[in-house]
Formats: structure tokens, C-alpha cells, sequence
């Protein structure tokens, strides 16, 4: 699977992953689910369009460790023939980390 754009991004919440996932929902315009993996834990996950893959990891759980002792992990893809482009989708993004007041959101490599 090529991208043509892949970024993430690593940031604090006092809420719990199931609170951010109601709120993400409530705002719209996307609907996240709540799913698990061996590897990452719980997770929320957002498929907004053909092509867009969206995640919220919450850490640490299960193998993987983020870049702080806590808090939360956004990996935001689009495939190279999406018709959205990262603008749209990180302006929709930042207004739902806005929306369950996200602190210190810094954009990090991707981790997938």
C-alpha cells in the first residue's frame, strides 16, 4: 500500500479512550469505533473516506510504548488514489483533538 500522505501525531488527554471516541462521534462529521489488537491495545478507528485510514492509539498497552510514559498516539494515512488530501483531513483532525481539549499535540514520525 503506497501513501501519499502518512503523518501522526502524539498528544495528551485527561479523558479516556472511550470518552474521546463518543466526543470524536458526537462532533462528527466522521463515526470512530472502538477496536482492539494484540499489539496496540485498544483503539479507535475511522475510515472517513476510500483510502483514509485513521487511528487513535492510547499507551501504554500491550507491546508498544509511546514517546511519553503516557497519553495517546494519532496515525493519519491516505492512499495514493484517495480523492481527500492531508489538509482536509488534518483540519478535521486538529478540530477534533480541539473539541476533547488534546494538550502538548506534536506531530511525530509514523509508527505503523
Amino acid at each position: 500500500m503506497s501513501f501519499k500522505a502518512n503523518w501522526a501525531y502524539d498528544f495528551s488527554c485527561d479523558q479516556p479512550l472511550e470518552t474521546i471516541g463518543a466526543a470524536f462521534n458526537d462532533a462528527g462529521p466522521w463515526q470512530w469505533q472502538l477496536r482492539d489488537s494484540y499489539i496496540y491495545g485498544d483503539y479507535l478507528n475511522a475510515r472517513p473516506a476510500p483510502g483514509v485510514h485513521l487511528r487513535v492509539h492510547e499507551y501504554p498497552q500491550a507491546f508498544y510504548k509511546g514517546p511519553r510514559e503516557q497519553g495517546f498516539l494519532a496515525l493519519l494515512q491516505i492512499e495514493t488514489d484517495s480523492l481527500l488530501d492531508k489538509a482536509e483531513i488534518d483540519a478535521v483532525f486538529q478540530g477534533l483533538l480541539n473539541r476533547v481539549m488534546a494538550t502538548g499535540i506534536t506531530e511525530i514520525e509514523p509508527y505503523d
